[in-house]
């Protein structure tokens, strides 16, 4: 605080602002401070009720007054948009904060792609804290573009908005005391920052040797039993509410006013129409008060939590000394964000910016290497067993195994429209190295084409899932002449792309483009007939081999509850 801020407080300056005829939202009392003046000056509160002078002054009407909301955990590609334009859509909407783990970009790029999302997202009316992705390549079963160890990690720890070690997802790898993964926990953990987790359905003995290592907080429950174990054990909880993955409703259990204090709010993985139709952390809000949550609980667990869980002085309340990061509000039932304050400053109102920023976005190089194909590369050949098929859930990025008898013609392999069966194929696209992962799902909903795209968590490899041979032939060969992107083929034609050409990964288009390119998919499936509500989205979470039960990579199908590579074929 400088000697004038600190003047202001006294009362010998005059403060920037003065928002007065407010109902403060007290977090740390529990209360509701009706008919409040709030000072600011350099963009931090300096009063609250102080009786302190403004050179401006701004009536709310007795709106409600809460700190700016906080997405505990999210990884900003997955909004397929570049930082500057992620900030323009979340923050009318009422995020101030979020917690970003730029594992995606990483897992593509490695040091290069935490220096772009670094860069690309300084100096916007949004903070961007980063938690530096733990796994890097997230498991040995698949092909990442490239590698982060631990003593490549640690000039990161010297950046100001790096907050610690983002979520460890091999798990596996925690309990079998992987050398080079504990290097990276101990780094983090000697310098006292957070490590996030994610342990999907780990319980028990296993759970507590998770979290011995040193690990705090996992956004992967799906139960809430699975939520209060973690919890009575010490961790702090995530409520996931992404596009695919729609985890708070069923957690709300688990949420009690003696647990409230150990929850968060987060999205993971969101698309950018989802962000900007359904929202952001205003939709996890009003999940939590119509699910039953008491409003001050609510906002603890929107934005205080998450401050306390990271370390971030001065964010998450309504206090002199924090940020003067708010959103000013009517009700809580029918939440929504009708003024956002940034450090003090209208950036937003009525849903829309007051007004609009710079972005600034370095350059990448090209990250889209697939060696040349040829229709047989798509061929299975039929062996007279049967085969393991990937059962998709609704909703869910959880998978189950099936074991089904394949239709055959001529000898190979095809997809079974009746019976939802469609081949899938995972092509490694960082190395040129020409390897294919080949299987079968169900749960697209898919009557014709091909669907595929260069997202496919974590490590990013082209993925496409089809009925005919033609079609799959003709989206690999149209994703890697847009370097990247998403994608729907019909035989030799391509019917719709979005492409992405920052890592394969995010568009270097406006989100009304992003957007518009979305809605466009969405209302294609409809007239197709897909009975997936989301099938790219549930594509691109088929190769995380992390998730159970059954999933695909580049080297193959993957049994994730033995954590183990499996083959297609199943012997009789």
């Amino acid at each position: 605080m400088n000697e004038e801020t600190m003047d202001a407080t006294k009362g010998r300056q005059p403060c920037d602002l003065n928002l007065i005829s407010c109902t403060v939202v007290d977090l740390l009392g529990g209360s509701f401070v009706e008919d409040a003046v709030v000072s600011i000056r350099d963009g931090q509160i300096v009063g609250v009720n102080d009786g302190l002078q403004a050179r401006e002054s701004m009536d709310l009407g007795g709106r409600y007054l809460a700190p700016g909301l906080i997405d505990a955990h999210v990884h900003i590609e997955s909004s397929l948009l570049t930082p500057a334009e992620y900030a323009r859509v979340v923050l009318p909407r009422g995020t101030t904060t979020v917690v970003a783990d730029p594992h995606e970009i990483v897992n593509v790029l490695g040091y290069d792609g935490m220096r772009f999302m670094l860069a690309a997202s300084d100096n916007l009316p949004l903070d961007i804290y980063f938690m530096v992705p733990s796994c890097v390549p997230a498991t040995e079963f698949d092909t990442a573009g490239s590698a982060l160890y631990a003593s490549d990690m640690y000039p990161f720890l010297q950046d100001r908005r790096v907050l610690g070690l983002g979520e460890v997802m091999n798990y596996p790898a925690v309990l079998a005391r992987e050398p080079r993964l504990l290097d990276k926990i101990a780094l983090f953990a000697s310098a006292r920052k957070p490590i996030d987790g994610h342990a999907p359905g780990l319980s028990g003995a296993a759970l507590s040797d998770y979290i011995r290592a040193g690990i705090g907080s996992d956004h992967e429950c799906t139960s809430p039993g699975e939520a209060s174990e973690k919890l009575s054990k010490g961790m702090y909880i995530m409520l996931r509410e992404g596009s695919t993955a729609k985890d708070l409703a069923k957690l709300l259990p688990a949420v009690t006013p003696a647990s409230a204090s150990r929850f968060m709010i987060c999205s993971d993985d969101r698309h950018s129409n989802d962000l900007r139709d359904e929202g952001h952390m205003d939709h996890a809000l009003r999940l939590l008060i119509a699910g039953g949550v008491a409003p001050i609980d609510a906002f603890r667990i929107a934005s205080t939590n998450a401050a306390q869980w990271f370390g971030m002085k001065g964010v998450g309340l309504v206090a002199p000394g924090c940020k003067a990061d708010f959103v000013v509000f009517t009700s809580f039932a029918d939440f929504k964000a009708e003024m956002v304050f940034k450090e003090g400053r209208l950036v937003a109102r009525d849903g829309r910016l007051v007004e609009d920023f710079p972005g600034y976005q370095p350059a990448l190089r090209d990250s889209v290497n697939v060696k040349w194909l040829t229709a047989a590369d798509f061929v299975i050949p039929d062996e007279g067993k049967k085969v393991r098929v990937i059962e998709a859930r609704p909703d869910s990025i959880v998978t189950d195994c099936g074991i089904e008898t394949p239709k055959v013609v001529d000898g190979r392999c095809v997809s079974d429209v009746d019976r939802d069966i469609m081949k899938i194929f995972v092509i490694e696209r960082h190395t040129g190295s020409g390897r294919i992962g080949k299987g079968f799902i169900r749960g697209l909903g898919l009557k014709r084409g091909a669907i595929g795209g260069t997202i496919s968590h974590d490590s990013h490899n082209m993925i496409i899932a089809g009925v005919d041979d033609a079609s799959i032939f003709k989206a690999a060969r149209h994703l890697n002449k847009i370097k990247g992107g998403l994608v729907f083929t019909v035989e030799d034609k391509v019917v719709l792309d979005l492409p992405l050409p920052v890592a394969g990964l995010m568009s270097d288009r406006d989100a009304d483009y992003v957007i518009g390119k979305l809605r466009s998919f969405e209302e294609l499936f409809r007239q197709e007939g897909l009975t997936n509500s989301s099938p790219l989205m549930t594509l691109s979470f088929m190769a995380l081999p992390v998730i159970p039960s059954l999933k695909i990579t580049d080297r193959g199908l993957i049994d994730v509850d033995r954590f183990g590579p499996v083959d297609l074929y199943v012997e009789p």
